[in-house]
């Protein structure tokens, strides 16, 4: 029994046990240092170094402080003011390194379940902007002390925020809430005096429809590294107020994705390159109810945009399944013109030198167009006119800001499904003069589809008919030239109606005019202006082209005949002997050219109008008279004509018996009182009114019974008089009628 009182009684008074004690009593100071000076001053530093760099207060739940295992733990954390608040911030300290290192060097952070908090109030300023400038005071103060201590280097290994949410909005965006949640964020390697590049991600859901997903490598130091930003579903909605300043649309829907990589330097993007597509936009002028514009998507490739020598390159872009609506209303407004923003004053001009800048450069190599519509839609009409230019497809090739490039056009498709319709040429909208030259082809077009616009401007509506049209246009040195090549296949007029616009145009029978025997009328017109005049505008210039056109040929029918004959001889008359109406040989000339022209235009009708010469026609009569009374004397035709004896006798006789008296002195000769005789000789006026009647009739039984012209294609005129020259004539006069 006494072993073991004699060991604890060795052990009591042995070195070990003293020096046992001595440790536990440094553990218990430790322990009491721990909870009694270094937790409290942990909380204090950390609270109160919060607030130096914020001017907020911080509320934390007590800190745990684990010191062999360098670690360090904060629970429920939040801002005074509310910007930011999280579940838990935990910290391990890499104790041993940071000794070596003479730094401070962090192993991991992890922030689980932070909530942020950064919005803007009506003047676009942040709910931090307190922060920001308690920051720039700091600045400010640190700049005064003049610092020559050496920075202590802190470098964290690994940054982590778990399961996180920020809730903003933006004025720029229409104030629009939104939450991105989850958001999780990763960073490596992050070294503040800049030595080697932090890896980081970042991905967030956008308002549970939207995804963001950022990574790349920066240097903290330098803020120069790569950067890759891929996001999804981005609702084009958002952007509504971005528009605001250039039109008058609103985003009804559209999702927008992307997928960039920025180079930086010194926090500037370099370089971004990437692709995108915006799908299923649709867009509505504010104050009208029809969509104008929408589509299944527009994508971009490859696209390269260097913000240091300001040029865009992009190599594609396609767009799929385009359907644009041009309107005009019953207020005759388009809705083109409700889409445009009127333009504010400029400015005021500054006294001061501009400053020169680099131009942007841009260039897109191709520019697809796949299965797009157009529709036209004029609501101004009764009925309403609709025509759609669908499935457009091709490509504009070259697109560029070089003053010096063309781009190339090629694009067809059809109008309502059936009539092809090309547009193709060359042109450059970019430059400071634009330049362009395009043919715009439409191919058997059927016309009745236009019938409104022929009965509201022509006062004709259109049965049947179609139209093909070569519309090429040369635009340059802000002058327009247009050279207009119609072709109309088969038209036929319907009922006349009483239009509310109704242009002075010769429409009908300048285009029976220009129809020929295959039913195919051809119109050429030239129109040219300088679109920069404020009196220029295109649709009067086509109209008083097209006018023009239509009057020249009707104020000269006759001519435009003898040139489509290849003749020239004047068709719109016929000559004849003073006093008889039977046709010379020169008028059955003119007949058969005129019977091929009305061939060549069946849909034209010759109308015939006999006219008189009351001197040389009268003069004719009247000898007709005197000849007959002499026949009946019994003088024969020969000696008529030879004006032998027999006739010198029976004039003399004649002359007795008409009582006309010679002139005092003189012996007069038998001519000259043949003469005396016809001068004498009284003619019924109601003869001369004959006389052109014949003529005409004369000229329409050649035409039926000799040409063989169909009796509705000759139409008489009874009116004798000389018409609007009041110059009268021993010929038949032709006008053209539909």
């Amino acid at each position: 029994m006494r072993m073991p009182t004699s060991f604890l009684h060795a052990l009591y008074r042995s070195i070990i046990l003293r020096v046992l004690f001595v440790v536990l009593i440094l553990l218990s100071i430790l322990c009491l240092c721990y909870y009694f000076w270094a937790l409290p001053w942990v909380n204090r530093a950390v609270s109160e170094n919060y607030f130096e760099q914020t001017g907020h207060k911080l509320q934390h739940d007590k800190i745990n402080l684990q010191l062999f295992k360098c670690n360090l733990s904060i629970g429920h954390l939040k801002d005074s003011a509310n910007l930011w608040q999280a579940d838990s911030v935990n910290l391990n300290v890499g104790c041993l390194q940071s000794f070596h290192e003479r730094g401070i060097v962090i192993n991991d952070i992890t922030i689980k379940q932070l909530r942020l908090n950064a919005t803007q109030n009506e003047n676009a300023l942040w709910n931090f902007d307190d922060v920001i400038k308690h920051q720039q005071i700091l600045a400010k103060e640190a700049a005064q002390k003049k610092k020559t201590d050496e920075n202590l280097s802190v470098i964290i290994k690994k940054l982590t925020l778990v399961n996180s949410t920020l809730h903003t909005n933006l004025v720029a965006l229409n104030s629009i809430p939104m939450d991105a949640s989850p958001l999780n964020l990763s960073i490596s390697n992050i070294n503040f005096a800049g030595k080697d590049a932090s890896n980081f991600s970042l991905n967030a859901d956008l308002n549970k429809t939207a995804k963001i997903a950022i990574a790349g490598k920066l240097n903290l130091l330098s803020l120069s590294g790569e950067v890759d930003i891929n996001a999804n579903n981005i609702p084009f909605v958002w952007f509504n107020k971005l528009l605001e300043p250039y039109v008058t649309l609103e985003v009804l829907s559209g999702a927008f994705e992307f997928h960039k990589h920025i180079n930086l330097v010194a926090g500037t993007p370099q370089k971004v390159v990437g692709n995108g597509k915006l799908s299923d936009l649709k867009l509505r002028p504010m104050n009208m109810e029809q969509d104008a514009v929408k589509w299944k998507s527009l994508e971009w490739e490859n696209a390269e945009i260097s913000l240091t020598e300001k040029s865009i390159h992009i190599p594609a872009v396609t767009l799929n399944e385009l359907d644009g609506q041009f309107i005009v209303d019953k207020n005759r407004t388009t809705n083109v013109q409700a889409m445009i923003v009127t333009a504010a004053p400029p400015p005021a001009t500054s006294t001061a030198a501009p400053t020169e800048s680099k131009p942007w450069q841009f260039a897109i190599d191709r520019f697809a167009v796949n299965n797009a519509a157009v529709g036209f839609y004029d609501q101004s009409l009764t009925p309403a006119f609709t025509a759609i230019v669908q499935n457009f497809t091709g490509d504009i090739v070259n697109i560029s800001s070089d003053e010096n490039s063309l781009a190339t056009i090629k694009l067809a498709g059809n109008v309502d499904g059936y009539a092809p319709v090309t547009l193709q040429g060359q042109a450059n909208v970019f430059r400071k003069v634009p330049k362009l030259d395009a043919l715009l082809s439409f191919k058997q077009m059927d016309m009745g589809a236009l019938s409104p616009y022929s009965a509201e401007y022509a006062g004709w509506k259109i049965k049947k008919g179609l139209l093909s049209a070569d519309l090429n246009y040369h635009y340059e040195d802000g002058k327009i030239l247009g050279k207009n090549h119609v072709v109309i296949d088969h038209l036929e007029f319907g009922e006349k109606v009483r239009g509310t616009r109704v242009v002075d145009i010769p429409l009908r029978l300048g285009l029976a005019l220009l129809t020929d025997e295959n039913h195919i009328a051809v119109l050429d017109t030239v129109i040219s202006g300088t679109p920069s005049d404020p009196e220029f505008n295109i649709k009067d210039v086509i109209t008083r082209a097209l006018s023009n056109t239509l009057k020249k040929i009707i104020t000269s029918p006759f001519k435009f005949l003898s040139n489509l004959l290849n003749t020239s001889e004047d068709l719109g008359k016929i000559q004849f002997t003073p006093g008889e109406s039977q046709l010379t040989d020169e008028a059955k000339n003119k007949a058969q050219l005129l019977t091929e022209a009305l061939k060549k235009r069946p849909k034209m009708r010759l109308s015939v109008q006999g006219t008189f010469d009351p001197n040389t026609d009268l003069l004719a009569l009247k000898e007709e008279q005197v000849k007959s009374a002499l026949q009946k004397a019994g003088v024969a035709p020969e000696s008529l004509k030879d004006h032998n004896e027999t006739w010198v006798a029976a004039v003399n006789t004649r002359y007795q018996i008409q009582g006309l008296v010679s002139p005092t002195n003189l012996q007069l000769t038998a001519d000259e009182k043949y003469q005396a005789l016809i001068a004498a000789e009284a003619v019924d006026p109601e003869r001369l009114n004959r006389l052109a009647h014949e003529r005409a009739q004369a000229i329409k039984q050649y035409f039926i019974l000799q040409l063989g012209v169909s009796s509705e294609t000759i139409l008489l005129n009874s009116d004798p008089s000389c018409g609007k020259s009041g110059q009268c004539s021993a010929e038949a006069i032709f006008t053209l009628e539909v």
